[in-house]
């Protein structure tokens, strides 16, 4: 790389925009907003037109357009950097049909992620996901947090209060959130028989999904959910911010991910964690020291609209509340600050450095004269 080590040569990065903007309410939509913000932190510009001069493009998305930017930016000489957001399995469980097509799904994810000359991916556990014979990469693979903005997302003064008078509640009552798209994956339908066996709380769960891809029993979960809950919807970060510092806890029931970049942000404003016992988190997040974990149903048993489902739902709710009654009262240790620092510890100037090292290890460098 051209320039010292405390002062990196100037970069033009292209973030494309393109078919990225359908992820735009997304993690991997919010996983390219922190991207932007890592590459200017470095003093590095961002182009958004392919058909500009750039020097390295970062390309995140699995849609169609994706590998025709990366064949475009391989005429022009220009390097790929291809972010692995997604993998067959949090690709499961998700939208309507996605188990008949998941197979086909992480075939097409597999041929775009070696389109790049490298692959950046969020943990250690997408690593070993990604790493595996199936996929045929053979292009080094780095790990590179998504990043959480620790500044923007810290607990002030007023938060618990602003957030009841948000949600028109008495100033004690007990509230508990959630954030997400709304799908079987994200443990929604334990959650809402949660909030059916806890009247007296009241469970909000941020985040929107398109009607035309929610699965019929989440669909059905939603409608028929009882009056202690709330759907908000996908909401500004000002409010996210809130929510997280004045909650009571956020529960999050989720059965695989890639990282959880809501995770870090409910961690950054010290907010009570309740988290599903699922192996990303077992070692990165111990149980009992950063946050508290609580096992959850696998997909295939709480899923359809059968009675068996139904029950599973129920039981699995039952074993949640239990913990999170725990929670609630005070009888668990306050993890507040260990969450805080986990969150630090992947901060966006964090990030940011990293990245830099990753752009020097490829040996990225200027095209042209500054």
């Amino acid at each position: 790389m051209n320039g010292d080590e405390t002062t990196p040569a100037r970069l033009r990065v292209l973030i494309p925009k393109g078919l990225a903007a359908l992820a735009g309410q997304s993690g991997i939509g919010e996983a390219i907003r922190h991207q932007r913000r890592a590459v200017e932190a470095l003093g590095h510009e961002v182009v958004t037109s392919p058909f500009a001069d750039y020097d390295v493009a970062h390309l995140n998305t699995p849609f169609p357009d994706t590998p025709l930017l990366a064949a475009l930016s391989h005429l022009r000489g220009r390097p790929v950097m291809m972010w692995a957001h997604s993998t067959e399995e949090d690709f499961r469980d998700s939208f309507t049909g996605a188990n008949r097509i998941a197979p086909w799904f992480r075939r097409w994810i597999a041929w775009i992620y070696r389109r790049g000359d490298a692959v950046v991916t969020p943990t250690q556990y997408a690593c070993t996901l990604i790493s595996r014979p199936r996929y045929k990469i053979s292009r080094r693979i780095h790990v590179l947090s998504n990043g959480v903005d620790t500044g923007f997302f810290a607990r002030r003064d007023g938060d618990r209060e602003a957030l009841r008078d948000r949600l028109g509640l008495a100033p004690e009552a007990p509230v508990v959130m959630s954030v997400g798209i709304q799908m079987v994956r994200k443990g929604i339908l334990e959650w809402v028989e949660l909030a059916r066996s806890m009247p007296e709380v009241t469970f909000v769960w941020y985040g929107r999904t398109d009607p035309r891809l929610i699965t019929k029993d989440v669909a059905a979960a939603v409608a028929s959910a009882p009056a202690n809950t709330r759907f908000p919807g996908y909401v500004t970060p000002d409010v996210l911010r809130e929510a997280y510092a004045g909650c009571d806890a956020f529960c999050f029931l989720t059965k695989e991910e890639t990282e959880g970049i809501v995770l870090l942000e409910a961690l950054a404003c010290r907010a009570p964690v309740l988290l599903s016992d699922i192996p990303i988190y077992e070692d990165w997040l111990p149980d009992g020291e950063v946050v508290h974990k609580v096992p959850v149903p696998a997909s295939s048993a709480v899923s359809g609209g059968s009675d068996q489902a139904l029950r599973a739902r129920r039981s699995g709710a039952q074993k949640i509340a239990e913990r999170l009654r725990l929670l609630l009262d005070g009888e668990l240790a306050d993890l507040s600050a260990a969450g805080r620092a986990a969150a630090e510890a992947v901060d966006m100037q964090e990030v940011a450095a990293q990245l830099q090292v990753i752009y020097d290890r490829e040996g990225v460098s200027p095209r042209r004269p500054r």
